[in-house]
């Protein structure tokens, strides 16, 4: 009994490292320069996350650890939730930043965390008996549901309204599936917090993160992370057809326009589309008898905007700053 649970060790440490090399693959990357940093952070201390979770869920290798690696692996450990909100927010937001509330909140889970935790690795440590879940380990796993919860609804909202394409297939299966199987993983857990529930169901819990990570690193590896996360705001430009002039003033499209891309034009200048309430790219689409397909590649590659919403939000800011240059030269 003691060769099998030998041989199911040194198995549970080859997969635990092999998905931690695929995870650090993915921390290289995100460290390399690039653009949105801010962006890359979220990401890069997400997968430190993960690759702590590696640790913490094998208690012996957390003992091996001098103190101080210990707490910080911990830390990450139980904010492992709130860095994946701020991933997805990351992924999905052009104009992410780390602001110091999206900051406070993670800070706040690892506060929580490691006073509901520390205790009990103590008392590992010192070989006293388990103290179990006190209150503050309770409130820290709602709030690892809670971000759990905020993080899948990250990946959910607007995603209609994605005009990258890479970027929407990763939101539409690979960035859910990663929502939906942390929400399991993270309900499977507290229910068998506790409890003795021997090497099959971490080893599954490690082989699922692996998969994901290399279906991560399949999609890295077939389009640019430059493409997906997109460039930094500052450098973001949408060359729409009546900026061409170098003036804020809508003009009618060139004749070498396409006439998929005259039509829109004439339909945000002239008929002031963006002025119904509650368009969306679907009811836009219809009205120009194109594909949502066809318009997405129109607004995305054609005009250089990388949201539904943006591209709305710059005609509806059009005659505000018309009529505020107006002003001005007045003055």
């Amino acid at each position: 009994m003691t060769g099998l649970q030998d041989n199911l060790w040194v198995w549970d440490l080859m997969l635990r490292g092999a998905v931690g090399g695929v995870l650090l693959f993915h921390l290289i990357h995100l460290a390399l320069p690039g653009p949105r940093p801010a962006a890359r952070v979220a990401l890069a201390v997400f997968t430190l996350s993960l690759i702590a979770y590696l640790f913490c869920q094998r208690a012996e290798l957390v003992f091996l650890l001098p103190r101080p690696l210990a707490l910080a692996v911990l830390a990450l450990c139980v904010s492992s939730t709130a860095w994946l909100w701020l991933a997805a927010r990351s992924l999905f937001d052009d104009h992410f930043a780390l602001t110091p509330a999206l900051l406070g909140a993670a800070l706040g889970l690892v506060v929580i965390g490691l006073a509901g935790n520390v205790p009990r690795l103590d008392a590992a440590l010192a070989g006293r008996p388990d103290p179990g879940v006190t209150l503050l380990g309770q409130v820290h796993a709602a709030a690892m549901v809670g971000f759990t919860a905020a993080a899948v609804w990250e990946v959910m909202r607007g995603w209609r309204d994605d005009l990258v394409a890479p970027r929407r297939a990763a939101r539409r299966w690979v960035a859910l599936g990663i929502g939906v199987y942390a929400s399991l993983a993270l309900v499977v857990e507290l229910a068998v917090r506790g409890r003795e529930v021997g090497a099959l169901l971490p080893a599954l819990h490690v082989l699922g993160i692996g998969s994901i990570a290399l279906a991560l690193a399949v999609l890295v590896a077939r389009h640019s992370l430059d493409l997906i996360l997109g460039p930094s705001s500052g450098d973001r430009t949408a060359p729409a057809p009546e900026q061409a002039s170098g003036l804020d003033v809508p003009v009618a499209p060139s004749p070498a326009a396409s006439p998929a891309l005259a039509r829109l034009t004439r339909a945000m200048t002239d008929e002031f589309a963006y002025r119904r309430e509650g368009l969306t790219l679907a009811d836009l689409a219809n009205s120009l008898d194109l594909s949502e397909a066809v318009l997405r590649r129109l607004i995305n590659q054609e005009l250089g905007y990388r949201n539904f919403n943006d591209f709305l939000h710059h005609y509806r800011l059009q005659k505000p700053r018309c009529a505020w240059r107006a002003r001005t030269c007045r003055s």
